[in-house]
């Protein structure tokens, strides 16, 4: 079982339940605290990616429990752009070592706007969460919309 910090689309919870293929309770999203990184819009797109900075931190939730099926399924979702990194998060002021999904460099480029979960609950997450609906029920191999 593996430990994942989440940034971005996968704090959403119908998100995560389309990915994995289970509803998790939310108890399973402890919050947690990347420090040395920024959250930013994808350039082009509505999901962010998350890039060192010294001064900045990035608010996300850590999940744990993650089978190697869930994380099969993530890998898929993420896709190319993404890698499996160990990073340490801060969870209830301890530092501790998770799995992060980090962009790779030469794949996803940031913006220089900062990525707000409010404003794409808002904004994207209904057409977002449509796209991921037709992606998952077309092929067993699928990756972000």
């Amino acid at each position: 079982m593996r430990r994942f910090f989440f940034y971005g689309t996968l704090l959403d919870h119908d998100v995560m339940a389309l990915v994995i293929g289970r509803r998790l309770p939310p108890a399973a999203f402890t919050p947690a605290v990347l420090a040395g990184h920024a959250r930013r819009r994808a350039k082009g797109m509505t999901y962010p990616v998350v890039v060192p900075s010294p001064a900045e931190s990035v608010l996300g939730a850590v999940v744990g429990g993650l089978a190697a099926r869930d994380v099969a399924r993530l890998a898929a979702y993420e896709g190319p752009g993404y890698r499996i990194a160990r990073l340490k998060v801060r969870i209830a002021g301890a530092l501790e070592t998770v799995s992060v999904f980090e962009p790779v460099a030469m794949r996803l480029q940031p913006s220089a706007s900062a990525w707000d979960y409010a404003l794409w609950k808002g904004r994207h997450k209904r057409p977002f969460v449509a796209r991921l609906r037709k992606a998952l029920s077309g092929r067993s191999a699928y990756s972000r919309p």
